[in-house]
This record gives C-alpha cells, structure tokens and sequence, in this order.
C-alpha cells in the first residue's frame, strides 16, 4: 500500500513534462509572432484607420440627431481594424527587398518576423474583417471587401499600385474615403454634408501628401526595385514642394466647406488643419545642416507632421460633437 501511495504522489514523468513544454512554447511564440505582425502592420496607422471610421460614423449620426447603433458600430471597428492589419501586412511582405535596401528596422526586414508567418497573418486578418464587417452589416462588408481589394491592388507584384505616385496617391485615396463611407454605413444614416467636406478632404490628403511624403528618404531602395515615384522622377525637393502646396490647396477647401455647411466640428477642424498644413510645408523646407542623424529625421518629418495634424484634426472633430 505504501508501495502505491508513492507511486501515486510521484512528480510527473519527463513526457508530460515535455509535452507541457512544448505547448507553452508553442503559445509564447505565436503571441511573438502576433506582436510583431501588428508591428508590421504600423499601430499608428492602425489606430489612424479606426479613427477614420469612427468619426465618418459619429459625425454622420450627429447631423442625422440620432445615436449609432453601437453593437454594428463597434464591429465595424473591429472588423476594419482586422482589414488594416491584412492590408498593412501584405505591404511589409511585398515591400521586403525595398525595405532592406533602405534598412528599414520593422519585423520582416529585419528578420525578426518570417516571411510565411507574415502571409498566414494577412489571411487569418482578412477573414476575420470580412467575417466581423458581417456581422456590422451588408454595406459594411461590401466596403471591407473594397477596402481589402484596393490594399492588396496597392502592394501586389502584378499590378502595384505603389511603384508609381499618381496609382498610389489614386488607391490610397481610394481607401481612405472607403474607410469614412464604412463608418457612415454602420451608424445607419445617409451621408452628410458635413460628413462629406471632412471625409473628401481628409481623404484627399491621404492621397496628395501621405503618399508622396513616405516615399522621401526611400528613393535609393525605390530606385532599386524600378518604381515611379514623384520622389525618384522629379527628387525629393520637388516631391517637398508638392506636399507643401497641397497642404495648402486642402487647407483651403476644407475651409471653403467649413463656411458652407457651418457647424462647429468642421469649423474647428478646419482651424487645426491649417495649423497642421503649416507645419507640414515648415518640414518640406530645405535642410541646411546635414549631419547623417538629421538628414534622417528630416526624410520622415513631411510625413509624421502629416500624421500628427490627422490625428489632431480628428480628435478636434470628435470633441466638438460633444460639445455641439
């Protein structure tokens, strides 16, 4: 009997222990891989595409005096987050020869993220926006499917959109407006003026500065992987020249439209605009000193003043629906 307690209260066998180990492994990996992929795909841009979302949604409802449905608005949200992840993903994996000719530091270029473990991550992210879009409704998931279709147009090898300015500017555009209709689809009204002025320029935006302003600083990888872009054909200081009078030329419209339709989201967000435009034509400037460390910041700097008025003038919009 003793003989038996015993083996009864004997620690676990090496296989069990064994078995136990590769599970947590196998865990502790794929929660790495998750990180990284969501590296990949840009949390800033992330959080940027959810946000376009949600304001098309909030200012729709609030020039239509009624409360969104919150369950379809939240999975369309989600459902867009997904798609976004897919998309921005895709991009790392078509943009690898690219961003390690420029040596990008993200997860695929630096190896930290295989490339088959990114492609699984662009098809379980795609399902799942297509599944949850569903479930937000029908008009959700037709624009998550152009949504999807208009990223992978952007990045695929055969038709790449990317390699050329007037493509990427026209795709990303594209997908940025689809992205506000999405949000106006899940709050349940139809589209309003003040929701239009905001989403067309916005998106505008998207197309004539964030797409030529990535692009500075890259020319060297572009170049090598045969694309067209402003920044390549014409050089980056005639690329800074037009995202600065772009700024402009959007700065006014969106005021223009401000005037129009007069109510206190669009008029604040058109103030931050303009601030934000300056500042974007302030970071096209030439560069005098050229120490290797500020050349660098100054590659990128078009692109995140351009990210940060984004953010700015969303924000503003959101907070004064609730004060209106």
């Amino acid at each position: 009997m003793t003989q038996a307690l015993t083996t009864h209260l004997s620690p676990a066998s090496p296989s069990v222990l064994s078995a136990f180990d590769a599970r947590w492994s196998s865990v502790l990996s794929m929660a790495r891989t998750v990180r990284l992929c969501l590296r990949e795909a840009r949390p800033l841009v992330q959080v940027m595409f959810v946000l376009r979302f949600v304001t098309g949604a909030l200012l729709t409802a609030s020039a239509a005096h009624h409360r969104p449905d919150a369950p379809h608005l939240l999975l369309g949200a989600a459902a867009w987050w997904a798609a976004t992840v897919s998309v921005y993903v895709f991009n790392g994996v078509s943009d690898l020869c690219e961003d390690r000719a420029n040596r990008s530091r993200r997860p695929l270029a630096s190896g930290r993220l295989t490339e088959e473990a990114a492609r699984r991550a662009v098809a379980v992210t795609a399902l799942t926006g297509l599944l949850l879009s569903c479930a937000a409704g029908w008009r959700v998931a037709e624009a998550t499917a152009v949504f999807l279709a208009l990223g992978y147009a952007y990045s695929a090898p055969a038709i790449a959109a990317k390699c050329r300015s007037w493509s990427a500017s026209a795709v990303t555009c594209a997908a940025a407006g689809t992205t506000y209709l999405a949000g106006v689809a899940s709050s349940g009204s139809t589209l309003a003026p003040e929701a239009a002025v905001f989403a067309l320029v916005l998106s505008l935006g998207v197309g004539l500065i964030a797409a030529v302003a990535k692009d500075l600083g890259s020319t060297r990888g572009d170049a090598l992987a045969g694309r067209r872009t402003l920044a390549v054909i014409r050089g980056e200081h005639s690329a800074r020249r037009f995202c600065a009078a772009s700024g402009g030329a959007l700065t006014l419209t969106l005021t223009a439209g401000a005037l129009w339709v007069h109510e206190l989201p669009l008029d604040a967000a058109a103030v931050v605009f303009a601030v934000g435009a300056l500042c974007v034509a302030g970071r096209c400037l030439p560069l005098r000193r050229k120490s290797a460390r500020m050349k660098s910041r100054h590659f990128r700097a078009p692109y995140r003043s351009w990210m940060a008025t984004q953010y700015a003038v969303h924000l503003t919009a959101l907070t004064a629906l609730i004060w209106a």
